[in-house]
């Protein structure tokens, strides 16, 4: 295959936007289309925790002033998950691997992550099909567009179009698991909750049922537009929590406080203080490890091919691993360091090797805290 030229990126989420400004960086020349008419289209999430992978990915790929951006943005905390009785104190604080944990806004990231490319961005451009051969990629789009380039990235998410042709043997399957998201202010959560929840990457109860509610906090270091805020996740299997979709924020956090109505503590009216605006829910799917076939001129990364729950915190950070280590991959091409099937055959392989080990790993451990679906036998091996 020839060098990447020009590449086209499905998708404009981290991984996506993580790529394009590796390869900006590289001299490659780039496209991204985003089938959502702008950044902000729809809600999804609030808080997210960045351990090195996607640290390192950030440094990597930016200019220092946007490096120095995200440094000033986001809070680096304790080294512990907090594990919380249901009545919000603290049963035990659990070490966490690396010495690398932030807590940042995921809206401020991809913010930072979109500066300087504009030029390269098109919205409301849902993927249709694409054709392959060896002279490139043709992408056909919903608006009856078409974009051509030499290779193609899906990072499309876990319902990725492009996975569906480049690799439809890769499924998903349903976690069995609804979670409701929604934002505390500071001033409220401070009060209610132990200082570990601020300070530490995440705290987290849970009850016989296997009902949770997580707790992460989001402070910006620096002066910052934005103020301070407690995300607050409230979920379980899917009948504690019937008929979320089409809610309101109101009925949401009403839902969510109720699956907490038996907890001491207090912990449903901390709910209730919310911001009511703020909730949304999700039914968690997972994907099932498997293999890719040989490489062609189209490839995948993030939740197009290893989407997992977020018990372990790891989606975003693999996601910003991928598109690192795929944009060097291109970047060593485009160089004449490489071959193309060379280079994207050493990055499905290792990207495979580390996305699907943690799939696997969020699954059990998914098993064991929220009672989740267990992934189909074939794919534990």
């Amino acid at each position: 295959m020839p060098a990447p030229g020009t590449v086209l990126i499905i998708g404009s989420g981290l991984g996506g936007l993580t790529l394009a400004q590796s390869l900006r960086a590289g001299g490659i020349d780039v496209a991204v289309f985003e089938r959502d008419r702008s950044p902000w289209e729809r809600p999804q999430g609030y808080r997210l925790h960045l351990d090195a992978d996607a640290v390192n990915a950030v440094r990597e790929v930016l200019p220092p002033h946007l490096v120095a951006l995200f440094e000033a943005t986001s809070y680096f905390t304790e080294p512990f998950t907090t594990i919380l009785d249901t009545d919000l104190t603290v049963a035990r604080r659990l070490p966490a691997a690396g010495d690398v944990h932030a807590n940042v806004d995921r809206a401020t990231l991809r913010r930072i992550l979109l500066t300087g490319l504009d030029d390269v961005l098109h919205f409301g451009k849902r993927l249709e099909r694409y054709e392959s051969t060896s002279a490139g990629v043709t992408a056909y789009f919903g608006d009856g567009s078409t974009a051509h380039g030499d290779v193609l990235v899906g990072a499309d998410g876990i319902r990725s179009a492009v996975r569906a042709r480049r690799a439809p043997h890769l499924s998903t399957v349903d976690a069995g698991i609804t979670a409701i998201y929604g934002r505390l202010p500071l001033d409220v959560a401070r009060p209610r909750v132990p200082a570990e929840v601020l300070d530490d990457i995440f705290a987290i109860a849970s009850d016989h049922r296997k009902v949770f509610l997580g707790l992460g906090s989001v402070l910006f270091p620096s002066r910052h537009e934005q103020d301070d805020y407690v995300v607050c996740v409230v979920g379980g299997r899917h009948e504690f929590f019937p008929g979320t979709a089409g809610r309101s924020g109101n009925d949401l956090r009403e839902l969510a406080a109720r699956a907490l109505a038996d907890w001491p503590g207090g912990a449903a009216d901390l709910v209730r203080q919310g911001d009511p605006g703020t909730f949304f829910p999700v039914r968690m799917d997972t994907s099932v490890p498997g293999t890719l076939d040989a490489p062609t001129n189209v490839t995948l990364l993030g939740d197009a091919v290893h989407a997992m729950t977020p018990t372990l915190g790891r989606g975003a950070n693999l996601a910003m691993r991928d598109a690192a280590l795929l944009g060097r991959a291109l970047r060593t091409v485009a160089a004449g360091d490489s071959d193309l099937d060379e280079a994207l055959s050493r990055y499905e392989r290792d990207m495979t090797a580390y996305g699907f080990r943690v799939v696997r790993e969020a699954a059990r451990i998914g098993e064991q805290r929220m009672a989740q679906n267990p992934l189909p036998a074939a794919a534990l091996q």
